[in-house]
Parts: structure tokens; C-alpha cells; sequence
């Protein structure tokens, strides 16, 4: 499993350098004119895109401590920034993206919170998340439907792809969290499947503990589910989030001295971006994402700036983020270690 791990992480770096490398040659673009970009580019521009940047980090982790807050368990800014940063961190370097909500729950649970409750948090807040990019999805097909006609077939075919994939995940996490028969069936599956292959204390443990961990996951979710206030609240976060991603562009694209005349259509086509993106188990979207954005661009602007808008926007969207994901994460972990070594002594 571990090796695994290793190597989707390995398979994610040389994605990511092959693809950043088919960017800079396919633009003609060199490291010399990004830097010369970077240096004639608007300071203002470029702080409010880094705070965008920040941003995505920041509201998913509000998110996450509105939800466990009315759980009964408060959480301070910090943490939840941890919790956030785990999430985004993890999710960029392994498959489908699937180490990023494991993750969290590893933070959230050292901090005290019991499994049972890490899990219906952190799907009450996949439902919202899914919820906020299908809804500026639904805004950008009813407002701008022109945008997504100048999208080539194979573009088109990511983001409708993308919008099912949504939906669907949205679907299943619902009936995850109000149908726990599922959840039953598949521990009960669980069970069944280590005693068959001879981990019988492993599967004692699963039986032993099954009742009350499924009675406890639905209290939770119950809950959560009679206070509409905190879902709005953790729905209107996730929205804000996915608009930080979604202004890191813009901002980068004021920052360039681009022609703000085009911004609107920008907002679009970066939302399309987003829906587009879900379409492919890859971590990021790298490859998918950054062709998305190319072939939106180059309907706005001329090839040189479609190139170093996406480069530039790219570059802190995705790349600075996971990089700031990863020092927040181990710096969370240290602080973890040296509050378990205090309390052990």
C-alpha cells in the first residue's frame, strides 16, 4: 500500500513536469518572458490573486469548523486552516484524490473528535462542496451558454462529463449520510471479507463496534441535518472557496494588464474550467485543467497571453497552494507531535 502511495506520487510529479513543459513549448514561451511577465505584471494584482490563493485554503476549512462546531466540538481558525490544508494537500498527490479527506480525519481526530463524527463532518462538507460547483455551474450555462459553445468538442465532452460526475457524487454522499443501511451493509461486508481471509480480530473488532459507531454516525448526521442554518453556512463557504480558485484567474489576468473589457467571459470560462476538471480521477486535474484553460483563453485573448495567463494563474492556483498545503501540514504535524510529547511526560 505504502509503495503504492510512493508511486502515484512519483506518477503526479512527472505529470505535472511534462505538462508544465508541453505549456512553455507549445506557447513558445520561455522562462526568461515568464520572468520578464512576472516583473512588468501589477503588484496589486498579484496580492490579490496570492490572497485568493490563501483564500481556498481558508473557507474550506470554515467550512469544516462551522460543521464540527454545532457537532459539538470547536475548533479554532488554525486547525481548521490545517484540517483545509491536509484536504488540498494530499488530494493533488494521490489518486482520484482520495488521500485528501483521510487526511483531515487524521488531524481532526488527534484533536479529539471521534470517528463517527470526523465522518459525517467531512461528507456534510462533500455535499456542499459539490453543491457550490454544480450551482456557479448552473449560473455559467443559464448566463453565459455562448462561453461554453466556443469550447472545442473534446473540451465540451470534459465539462458535461464533469457536471455527471458531480452529480452523481453528490447522489451517493447524500445517500451515504441519510441511508445508513448502506453503511451497515458494507461493515457487514467488511466483517465478512476479514474472516474470510483469516483476520478474525481484526473482523471481532468491526462486529464489536459496528452498532454503536453506526447508532453514534447517525446522531451526528441527524443532527447536522435539523440545523439548516450551519448547512447554508457551510454551503455558502464552500461557494466562496471554489470563487477563490475562480479569482486567482482574474486577478492574475488584472495583474497582467489584460483587457478587463474581457472579464466576464473569463469568470465563465474559468467555471467551466472548474466543472471540466472533475471529469478525470487525476490528481488536480493536471493535463485536463491546463487544456481546459488554453483552449478558453485563446477564445479571449491572443496566444502569448493565453499562454501567460495560464501559466502565471496556474502556477499559483494549484502549484503555490499545494506548496503552501504542504508546509501548513507539516508544520501542523509538529505541533501535533510536541502536544502528544507534552502530554506524555
Amino acid at each position: 500500500m505504502q509503495r503504492n502511495k510512493i508511486l502515484c506520487f512519483f506518477a503526479t510529479i512527472i505529470i505535472a513536469a511534462v505538462t508544465i513543459y508541453v505549456v512553455f513549448r507549445g506557447g513558445g514561451v520561455s522562462f526568461g518572458q515568464l520572468a520578464e511577465s512576472i516583473k512588468e505584471a501589477s503588484v496589486p494584482g498579484i496580492i490579490l490573486s496570492c490572497i485568493s490563493m490563501f483564500g481556498f485554503i481558508f473557507f474550506e476549512g470554515e467550512a469544516l469548523r462551522e460543521i464540527v462546531f454545532h457537532m459539538g466540538y470547536p475548533t479554532k481558525h488554525k486547525d481548521a486552516f490545517v484540517y483545509s490544508a491536509a484536504d488540498i494537500y494530499f488530494s493533488a498527490i494521490t489518486p482520484s484524490a482520495s488521500g485528501g479527506q483521510p487526511a483531515s480525519a487524521f488531524f481532526m481526530i488527534k484533536d479529539g473528535m471521534p470517528a463517527t463524527t470526523v465522518m459525517a463532518a467531512l461528507l456534510v462538507n462533500l455535499i456542499m462542496y459539490t453543491l457550490a460547483v454544480i450551482s456557479i455551474g448552473v449560473f455559467a450555462i443559464l448566463a453565459f451558454p455562448k462561453i461554453f459553445l466556443n469550447f472545442s468538442v473534446v473540451c465540451k465532452i470534459f465539462i458535461v462529463s464533469g457536471i455527471i460526475v458531480l452529480s452523481v457524487l453528490a447522489i451517493i454522499f447524500y445517500l451515504l449520510l441519510r441511508k445508513q443501511e448502506i453503511l451497515k451493509k458494507l461493515a457487514v461486508w467488511l466483517e465478512a471479507f476479514l474472516r474470510k481471509i483469516h483476520c478474525v480480530h481484526a473482523a471481532d473488532r468491526v462486529q464489536n463496534k459496528m452498532e454503536a459507531a453506526l447508532k453514534d454516525y447517525a446522531n451526528c448526521v441527524e443532527l447536522i441535518f435539523h440545523k439548516k442554518r450551519v448547512l447554508w453556512k457551510a454551503f455558502l463557504l464552500n461557494l466562496l472557496q471554489r470563487m477563490s480558485q475562480i479569482m486567482v484567474t482574474l486577478f492574475t489576468f488584472f495583474a497582467i494588464h489584460g483587457d478587463l473589457s474581457k472579464i466576464w467571459e473569463l469568470f465563465a470560462t474559468q467555471i467551466y474550467v472548474v466543472l471540466g476538471s472533475n471529469c478525470v480521477p487525476i490528481p488536480g486535474a493536471i493535463g485536463v485543467a491546463d487544456y481546459l484553460m488554453l483552449s478558453g483563453y485563446k477564445e479571449l485573448m491572443s496566444k502569448s497571453d493565453a499562454y501567460h495567463l495560464e501559466i502565471l494563474s496556474r502556477g499559483l492556483s494549484f502549484y503555490g497552494c499545494m506548496m503552501i498545503s504542504m508546509i501548513t501540514v507539516l508544520v501542523g504535524y509538529i505541533c501535533l507531535r510536541k502536544k502528544e510529547i507534552r502530554r506524555d511526560k
